[in-house]
Parts: structure tokens; C-alpha cells; sequence
């Protein structure tokens, strides 16, 4: 998010040296990682990996894999996943971390398609649309923070689900369960609706 606010900010600095600002600003953000964080960047490099404890860190990753891969193109029907239906991915993850992986198992590739283009219209023609109809900079620069999120939220859940991204718990926009994270998502819509509405205020 920093990284595309700065670059949409920075008009006369050249792409490297707002590069280097923006390495330098977010590595402030940046903590060591835990046990359990370690333990799915090694699930993402080795997925053969098993912790000394004897636990299998690939668990869910890989049962994520069969979800998907087994879902075909349309899928086996509404809530005849087997693998989230039978247990194989846990309950406790399989409608808020891998979320897509039920839906493509579910709904096959049509359906999984179908959610990556609605999540595409919602960052690209609302808070990007948004953006470019924004009559200051600051709705601007908050429409572009905003699609920030929501992208990278939805590019790092869905290909954490797939296995070229390691698992990181960032839910899915719009479609994980969870409260917290649905009321934030349509709090940060409601902000690019108002830079909509008043698109023309200044006229």
C-alpha cells in the first residue's frame, strides 16, 4: 500500500529512487518472524517439511491442492466438497484462509473464475474508477490504498490456496468468513462510494 501511494505520489522522482523510499518506509513495518511463520515459509520451500514436534505443516496446503484440482471445470455441486465436508481441510480454515479453495472444488473453474472477475470489477471499475473521477488528491490517493488492499489481499489468498505463494492467513475480500475483516471490507468500500458521489463537488 505504501508502495503504490508513494509511486502515484511521486511524479518527479525517478522510478528508483521512489523504490528506494519505499523499501526504506516499509521495512519500518517489518518484524522477526515466529515459529509458526517460519514454519509456512518452509511449508511453501519443502513441502515435505515436518516440524521436530512431528507436525505435518503441509497439511493444509496440500489438501488444498486436491480441492482444487479435483473441482474440475464446473465443479462438484453446492456444498459437495469433499474435502472440507469430510474434514481433510479443516473446518476452521476451509471458509477463511482457503475460502477459494472450497469454491473452486465446489464450483469448478467456472465458479473460481467468476470470483476472481467480480473481485477484479470491484478494484478496477470502483476504486480505481474512483480514483481517476476523484476531484483531489487525497480521494485519489485513498481509492488507490483502498484497491491496494483489496488486490493484494486477493492476489496473495488465492495464490496461497494454488501453492506459488506460502501461506500467509490474509483472508479473501468479500467471500472469507469472518466479521471482522467483512465489516472492514465494506467500511474501505463505503470510503470510495463517498469519493464517488462527490466526484463533482468542486466543479
Amino acid at each position: 500500500i505504501w508502495g503504490y501511494t508513494s509511486f502515484l505520489k511521486s511524479e518527479n522522482i525517478s522510478a528508483r529512487e521512489s523504490a528506494r523510499r519505499n523499501a526504506y518506509g516499509s521495512s519500518a513495518f517489518c518484524l522477526p518472524m515466529k515459529d509458526y511463520q517460519r514454519n509456512r515459509i518452509l511449508a511453501f520451500v519443502a513441502p515435505d517439511y515436518v516440524d521436530p514436534r512431528g507436525t505435518d505443516v503441509s497439511w493444509n496446503l496440500r489438501q488444498s491442492l486436491i480441492s482444487v484440482g479435483t473441482g474440475g471445470v464446473f465443479g462438484k455441486g453446492l456444498a459437495e466438497g469433499t474435502q472440507a465436508k469430510l474434514g481433510y481441510l479443516p473446518s476452521s480454515v476451509a471458509y477463511n484462509d482457503f475460502i477459494f479453495s472450497v469454491i473452486a472444488e465446489e464450483s469448478g473453474f467456472l465458479g473460481a473464475s467468476l470470483a476472481v472477475i467480480l473481485i477484479a470489477i470491484i478494484v478496477i471499475g470502483g476504486c480505481l474508477r474512483s480514483a481517476a473521477l476523484s476531484r483531489d488528491s487525497f480521494g485519489r490517493f485513498l481509492c488507490v490504498g483502498i484497491a491496494a488492499i483489496l488486490m493484494t489481499h486477493s492476489f496473495i489468498n488465492i495464490g496461497m490456496t494454488i501453492g506459488i505463494m506460502p501461506i500467509t492467513g490474509l483472508p479473501l475480500p468479500m467471500l472469507s468468513y469472518g466479521g471482522t475483516f467483512v465489516l472492514t471490507c465494506c467500511i474501505l468500500l463505503g470510503l470510495v462510494q463517498s469519493v464517488y458521489r462527490h466526484r463533482k463537488a468542486y466543479q
